[in-house]
C-alpha cells in the first residue's frame, strides 16, 4: 500500500525527521517517550513521515515505538498497515534465518569457513528481535580461496547466478569482484562475498582479519558461529562508508553497538588504527551521537580524535541525509568522499594508484567542457585533468 502512496510525498519536513530519528532506536526512555507523544502532537505528515521510514529501512523501529508509546496519537488508516508491513517483515526475518540455518552446516562439511554477516544474524545479536532490522537477503562471507567450491554448494539449494553466465569466468571475478549474487526462483537472493571493502577502497588483509575471533549466536534454534560486535565496529564503518552512510539504518547499527559499554574497545582502537579504518570508524561514531544521541564510551572516547576533516565528512553526510535521493543513491559513495575517508597517506596513494585507470578515462562532463571534433578525440585525455583541476578550483 505505502508503495503506491509516498511517491508523491515531500519528506524533508522536520517533525517528520524528528519523530524518526526518536524511534530510531531499541531503547525508549521516559524522556524519550514524552518526546515521541509530544511530535504526534504535531500537524504531521504521516506519509512523509513513511516514505522517510522506507527510505532508510527503519519501518519495523518505527511501527515498533510508535505502537508501544502512543498508538492512540496515530491515525488508523497509518497504523494498520504500519502493523501489516512489520508482521511481514518479522514473517520474512523467519524465513530468512531458517534458510541461513539450513545452509550453513554445508559449508562446514566441506571443510570451508563461511560466516553470515548483516542480515538476521546481525539483527538477532544487534538488536535482540529478528523483526526490528530490515532485511531483504543473506550474506555470507568466505575466503577467496573457498569461492569455487562454495559457489557449488549455494547452487545445490536451488540458486542460480544473478549475472555470471559463463563459469569459466568465475576466476577472473574472484580477482576483479568482491562479490556473487544468487537469486532463486522463490525471490530468495544470497550474496557470497570475499571482501568486506570494495577494490576502490581495499583494506589489508580483508577478510582474514576479520575472521579471527567469533561468538555463538541462538538463531532459529540453532547456534550460529557469529562476528562479535568489536568486529561489527570495525565492519560496519567499511560497508557504511561505501554508501556514504546514506540510510539511517546503518548509522543505527553503530548507534546500537555503542550502547554497549562493556565492549573491547582497546582492540577496536587497536585494529582500527592498525588497518587505517579509524576515520571510517569516528564519522560513524560522531554521526550516532549527534543524530541518535548516544554516550560514547569512555574507553572508546579517549582513543578518538575527531579532526577537521572527520568531522567535515559527517556534517556531508548529516546535510545530505534526508534530501531527496538521486536515482543512483544506493551505488557507491563517490570518489573523494571515500577517499578522504582514509586517514593514512599511503592507503589515499594506493586508491589514487588502483583507481588511476577509470579516473583518467573522459566522460560527458570533458566533452561538455570542451568540445572537440571526433577526429581528435584522444585529446580529451588531456583535457580531463584540466577541467578537473579548474572545478577544483572553482570549487
Amino acid at each position: 500500500m505505502f508503495e503506491q502512496l509516498v511517491q508523491v510525498t515531500d519528506a524533508s519536513t522536520h517533525p517528520e525527521v524528528d519523530l524518526l530519528l526518536a524511534c530510531a532506536r531499541t531503547q525508549i526512555t521516559p524522556e524519550l517517550s514524552a518526546r515521541i507523544r509530544s511530535l504526534t502532537q504535531n500537524k504531521l505528515n504521516w506519509m512523509a513521515l513513511v516514505r522517510l521510514a522506507m527510505r532508510h529501512e527503519l519501518m519495523p523501529l518505527l511501527y515498533r515505538n510508535l505502537n508501544q508509546v502512543c498508538r492512540d496519537c496515530v491515525p488508523a488508516d497509518i497504523l494498520s498497515p504500519l502493523r501489516a508491513r512489520f508482521q511481514f517483515q518479522a514473517s520474512q526475518a523467519q524465513r530468512l534465518a531458517k534458510e541461513l540455518v539450513r545452509i550453513l552446516p554445508a559449508f562446514q562439511e566441506e571443510g570451508i569457513l563461511a560466516v553470515p554477516w548483516k542480515g538476521p544474524l546481525l539483527a538477532q545479536r544487534l538488536y535482540g528481535d529478528l523483526s526490528l532490522r530490515e532485511s531483504g537477503d543473506l550474506d555470507i562471507m568466505v575466503l577467496g580461496r573457498d569461492v569455487p567450491k562454495a559457489q557449488a554448494i549455494i547452487r545445490r539449494f536451488g540458486y542460480e547466478f544473478s549475472y555470471l553466465k559463463d563459469l569459466g569466468k568465475l576466476a577472473h571475478d574472484v580477482r576483479t569482484r568482491r562479490e556473487l549474487l544468487f537469486h532463486r526462483s522463490d525471490g530468495a537472493l544470497l550474496e557470497l562475498q570475499w571482501h568486506f571493502a570494495t577494490r576502490t577502497a581495499r583494506v589489508a588483509h580483508d577478510p582474514e582479519r576479520f575472521l579471527q575471533r567469533f561468538e555463538t549466536v541462538l538463531l532459529a534454534g540453532a547456534n550460529v558461529q557469529s562476528l562479535p560486535l568489536e568486529v561489527y565496529s570495525l565492519i560496519l564503518p567499511i560497508h557504511a562508508t561505501k554508501h556514504k552512510w546514506g540510510q539511517l539504518k546503518l548509522i543505527c547499527d553503530i548507534a546500537e553497538i555503542l550502547r554497549h559499554p562493556d565492549l573491547d574497545w582497546h582492540y577496536v582502537l587497536d585494529e582500527a588504527g592498525d588497518l587505517g579504518i579509524r576515520r571510517m570508524l569516528e564519522v560513524g561514531v560522531l554521526l550516532a551521537e549527534d543524530l541518535l544521541e548516544v554516550t560514547i564510551p569512555s574507553q572508546l572516547a579517549r582513543g578518538l580524535k575527531f579532526d577537521r576533516t572527520t568531522r567535515a565528512l559527517a556534517a556531508e553526510v548529516r546535510c545530505g541525509l534526508f534530501k531527496e535521493p538521486t536515482k543512483n543513491w544506493r551505488g557507491e559513495a563517490d570518489f573523494p568522499f571515500q577517499l578522504k575517508s582514509r586517514e593514512r597517506l599511503h592507503d589515499r596513494a594506493c586508491m589514487l594508484y588502483w583507481n588511476l585507470p577509470s579516473r583518467l578515462q573522459p566522460d560527458e562532463r570533458d566533452r561538455l567542457f570542451l568540445p572537440i571534433p571526433e577526429f581528435f578525440s584522444p585529446l580529451y585525455y588531456f583535457v580531463r585533468p584540466v577541467r578537473w583541476t579548474w572545478e577544483k578550483i572553482m570549487n
